[in-house]
């Protein structure tokens, strides 16, 4: 989630809070459980040293079970040596309260967070939303502004809420999952695996001529064709809109290739959109192997992939993740490795 989201989520769970957890000292309570919600992105600090380290670093050790419980103890000292409350027992507890929500709200979505650092690299998620979620950001706002002056009830409803919004979202990503699976095998394609991941949902503007204050021109203009223009973005009348789970993207591994598919949860809808090379099986991927930003880049990527270009004898390498190439507009997490006659392989990080 976003690091906004963040915060307010964690200033509604202290909102929530029994009387008795914050003491004699409410306004030190919510700062402290409000300040855990939001310091593991302190690691977005790690893209100062460059894309590859990036990217082992954040969602990393900051966001471990044990980081969290070191740095919840670190932030509880803190308070209880500069501040006018004392008790660093109860202070620990409401940091790592807020850093456990921080936690959780990022193990929602698709981007992958290591919780089990040190002792494992791997990446957890649940994919259940898109990384930014104004619905889910609205109800945590409203949740605040509702239980002002001490209305905790309120704020616990809220809660329950987003606990709601989340089995909701849980159950269309069961849907889009078992829809991608049947409508692979039903084209005869083998399934290794099948995946669901939240996608970027769309609205659809509409246009001029449907409005009364349309100029004859623009009445009479041919309108454009609606929609998403393939994997090049949106056009004028089609714009993303992040709210709600609602939009989905299935992928299915068939043991030589990645597929991925627009799904409609609710219909059963599929509408294949790509299908590439798993990106270790490209023989140019293959000769790259061992490379440092090579093996970050494919420890990192769910669904990596590659295309490769060559002109007189230099080849270029272009790594990208399939997991984001319905991003309308751009594309992030590129990694291009060119090879020419003579010198070793360089690495360029970026769009």
């Amino acid at each position: 989630m976003d690091t906004v989201t963040h915060g307010l989520t964690g200033w509604l769970v202290a909102r929530a809070l029994p009387d008795d957890w914050k003491g004699e000292h409410p306004g030190i309570a919510t700062a402290v459980v409000a300040l855990g919600s939001v310091l593991p992105d302190a690691d977005h600090a790690a893209s100062l040293l460059g894309s590859a380290l990036y990217l082992r670093i954040h969602r990393g050790l900051s966001h471990s079970l044990l980081g969290i419980s070191v740095s919840s103890l670190v932030l509880a000292l803190l308070f209880a040596r500069f501040g006018k409350w004392k008790d660093a027992k109860r202070l620990f507890l409401l940091a790592l309260l807020g850093q456990i929500s921080h936690v959780v709200l990022d193990l929602l979505n698709a981007y992958g967070t290591q919780v089990l650092q040190p002792f494992s690299d791997a990446r957890l998620s649940l994919d259940l939303l898109f990384v930014v979620d104004l619905l889910f950001t609205g109800i945590v706002a409203a949740g605040i502004a509702l239980s002002r002056g001490g209305r905790a009830g309120r704020a616990r409803v809220a809660l329950v809420s987003l606990a709601m919004y989340v089995g909701v979202a849980a159950l269309l990503h069961a849907g889009a999952k078992e829809a991608v699976r049947d409508a692979a095998l039903r084209s005869g394609v083998k399934v290794v695996s099948a995946q669901a991941l939240p996608a970027l949902p769309y609205v659809d503007l509409p246009s001029l001529d449907r409005l009364a204050f349309a100029s004859p021109a623009s009445a009479s203009a041919t309108p454009k064709t609606a929609g998403r223009t393939g994997e090049r973005g949106w056009n004028g009348r089609e714009i993303p809109f992040p709210a709600g789970p609602f939009a989905w993207n299935g992928f299915i591994d068939d043991g030589r290739t990645y597929l991925r598919a627009a799904v409609e949860p609710l219909t059963g809808q599929v509408e294949w959109r790509q299908r590439v090379h798993r990106g270790s099986d490209v023989p140019e991927v293959r000769a790259l192997r061992g490379m440092p930003d090579v093996e970050t880049y494919l420890w990192f990527a769910r669904f990596p992939a590659a295309s490769v270009t060559s002109d007189n004898g230099r080849t270029e390498v272009t790594f990208y993740d399939m997991r984001f190439s319905g991003l309308p507009g751009r594309r992030p997490f590129l990694l291009r490795v060119i090879e020419s006659p003579g010198a070793p392989p360089l690495a360029r990080w970026g769009s």
